[in-house]
């Protein structure tokens, strides 16, 4: 049978915490929809005799000290999915109901306290290719994401899966149309655009909306993480569980650093207040909400993009009757006002992230 992106599938669920794989049982996984067709990236470290004297001038012994494995994926911006990105990498998450709702929740997204945890949480994640392939990757945390939007297409989630190592390759794990397969497919899905996207730049308590002069979007958090700091001797946490000649896996994953920066292009009046703020470079508070379709009486799916104090810099701007057009990068900075890097605020039908994967 041909390759085909219908022969593949890939599935995800939340572990309680690193170290439990999340047990394997009907309905346990939900369905990762993806735009991609990767696999599993896996990478070991070898070592060797070759220097030891044992009186050749070649290795006799080789053997593996430890694993390494991880997967990108790219998912389009469905309101409910995009929520799951966001708990992976932001430990900081708070739920509320808008008013007059009552199937509608406001979650709200911080990036994860250093001075409570380093350690982000995991998912067992599982991805399949034809017959051949059925493999369960446990212990995957994430290191940031990319949420993009541009000209009239869905938004779009860019993130990595970084598993311990540890991969099983013949997994128990199941897909439709099997009779109670393991992994749940999902529906009710509702998709957000980037035509759907306001951005509203505040200078000294002024906001200006952009509206019709805004035309695309990246945000990009980053973590960087204490990868080697995460294979622990004295753990002992073996490819193959008690066996130390199999190799070392991660018993923990945590990250140092997190950074976010961002891009937008947009189009300014150029003599307004808003171009000369940004020429000279004012410190801003940028927020970009997208608006979708409703849930109940008045409320609407939404994504909103906080990002307090930024940091910015602009390209060369293109002049044409008065209107300038160029694109806007920079960083987020700590804000101890609000005390946040950046906030994601996510609004749809979704009861809590702690159980929705």
């Amino acid at each position: 049978m041909s390759d085909t992106a219908t022969n593949r599938g890939y599935a995800w669920a939340l572990q309680t915490d690193f170290q439990t794989q999340k047990t394997i049982a009907a309905a346990a996984l939900k369905q990762l929809l993806a735009t991609d067709q990767n696999f599993i990236d896996y990478q070991g470290k070898d070592a060797n005799d070759e220097d030891w004297a044992h009186g050749v001038n070649s290795a006799t012994d080789e053997w593996k000290e430890a694993h390494d494995c991880q997967v990108a994926h790219s998912i389009p911006g469905h309101s409910q999915e995009l929520g799951k990105v966001f708990l992976l990498n932001c430990g900081d998450y708070s739920i509320s109901t808008p008013v007059g709702g009552t199937l509608s929740r406001k979650h709200l997204f911080k990036p994860t306290d250093p001075n409570v945890t380093r350690q982000d949480k995991a998912v067992t994640y599982a991805e399949k290719l034809g017959a051949g392939w059925n493999a369960v990757m446990p212990r995957a945390v994430s290191d940031g994401f990319s949420l993009k939007g541009d000209g009239l297409g869905v938004l779009i989630c860019d993130f990595n899966l970084l598993g311990a190592g540890w991969i099983i390759p013949n997994s128990s794990v199941t897909w439709y149309p099997t009779a109670t397969p393991t992994v749940s497919r999902l529906s009710g899905l509702h998709k957000l655009f980037n035509t759907q996207v306001g951005l509203v730049v505040t200078d000294n308590g002024t906001p200006t909306t952009y509206g019709c002069r805004y035309r695309s979007f990246s945000v990009n958090f980053k973590k960087t993480m204490l990868s080697d700091a995460g294979y622990k001797p004295g753990c002992a946490d073996f490819l193959v569980a008690n066996d130390p000649t199999s190799g070392v896996i991660r018993s923990a994953h945590e990250f140092d650093k997190q950074m976010l920066d961002f891009s937008f292009d947009v189009d300014m009046a150029s003599g307004s207040p808003e171009f000369a703020a940004v020429l000279a470079k004012k410190p801003l508070l940028w927020q970009l909400t997208a608006t979708g379709g409703l849930i109940e009486g008045t409320i609407r799916h939404k994504l909103e993009v906080d990002i307090p104090v930024a940091n910015y810099s602009n390209s060369k701007p293109t002049i044409k009757n008065g209107i300038a057009s160029f694109s806007i990068t920079g960083k987020a900075l700590f804000d101890f006002v609000t005390n946040k890097l950046f906030s994601l605020g996510l609004t749809n039908d979704v009861l809590n992230y702690a159980t929705a994967f």
